[in-house]
């Protein structure tokens, strides 16, 4: 019966010990993986369903997961760069779930300058991570996970090499179709620096709730980012940030509607987003706001989500997953 606190315990002191700092390198790692996580806000770490790209999220998940399946991801991002990543997962035993999994974000060629404007020809550059996922069940109800990441970054002639780990337990009761995660993303840190000067990685503490209505078929989640990170000055912000815009960026909400037991339409709002963006760009309008749908028809997963994750573009997100 300790298990369970003792890890606990173990997997709060190692979170408490990391740094939130602002000024983080591989950004690249905070873009969503699941299109369902994407339509649901941007991110999510409880919604316990059978999505292999969920366990990016929170690899506690990966547990809940039927074996064999191979997923694919792409997802545009900016003019002329494009996300991609793949992932195949199966069960050592009955209790244990393992993962490998690779990510890539391209930004296509690009024209080189000196300092005076002059055009000196192209260069390339890019994002790239291989991961492994193991994912255990500790009880009836509680799972924990680990990702280890090796991550490489290269534009133009410089470039940069990491290891990174996230650490995720999951409590889920399926009677009552309740789910909290609690999950640290990117611990970790540079093994080759760009220009010698060691940044953090993206550190994120994430908590997150999932319960469905017991008399309509309708989820609601709530994923609570950022948890390390309640100063103005964690977050990139060129003018003082007041409270409400503050505490948005602790709050992504997402509602998930199911048609039928083998589809699924999402809605979600993210407030950190929503808040930099509007400040941004000048204009609120729908910035923040993210929907999606996908369906499920035997050993075949689909999904389809928008959002918008800067100010240069709309991003269109893309799930297919096939049971092996």
């Amino acid at each position: 019966m300790m298990k369970r606190p003792l890890l606990t315990l173990v997997f709060v002191s190692m979170v408490l010990s990391a740094s939130a700092q602002n000024n983080s390198v591989f950004q690249f790692l905070r873009l969503p993986v699941s299109a369902h996580a994407a339509a649901l806000g941007g991110d999510n770490v409880s919604a316990a369903d059978d999505d292999p790209m969920l366990a990016y999220h929170n690899p506690a998940l990966l547990i809940g997961m039927a074996p064999g399946t191979l997923g694919l991801q792409y997802m545009s991002y900016m003019a002329g760069s494009n996300v991609a990543g793949a992932s195949y997962n199966f069960n050592p035993s009955d209790r244990s779930a393992l993962a490998f999994g690779a990510e890539y974000l391209g930004f296509g060629t690009m024209r080189r300058t000196d300092v005076e404007g002059t055009d000196t020809g192209t260069f390339t550059a890019k994002d790239m991570a291989l991961t492994g996922t193991y994912s255990y069940a500790l009880g009836d109800m509680w799972a924990g996970g680990v990702t280890a990441r090796f991550i490489y970054s290269n534009y133009d002639v410089v470039y940069s090499l990491a290891l990174g780990v996230d650490l995720g337990i999951n409590y889920y009761d399926a009677d009552t179709d309740f789910s909290f995660s609690l999950v640290a993303r990117h611990l970790g840190g540079q093994v080759k620096t760009y220009d010698g000067t060691h940044e953090p990685l993206p550190f994120n503490l994430v908590a997150g709730f999932s319960k469905s209505l017991a008399h309509a078929p309708v989820r609601f989640s709530l994923t609570l980012p950022n948890l390390t990170r309640w100063r103005a000055t964690d977050f990139y912000a060129t003018d003082a940030l007041s409270t409400k815009q503050l505490l948005l960026r602790h709050l992504i909400v997402g509602v998930d509607v199911f048609p039928t037991e083998s589809t699924w339409i999402a809605l979600g709002y993210n407030g950190q987003l929503g808040s930099e963006l509007a400040s941004t760009s000048g204009s609120r309008s729908m910035a923040g706001f993210t929907l999606g749908a996908g369906i499920n028809v035997s050993r075949v997963k689909l999904g389809v989500a928008y959002g918008r994750y800067n100010v240069a573009a709309n991003s269109l997100s893309m799930n297919f997953a096939y049971t092996l």
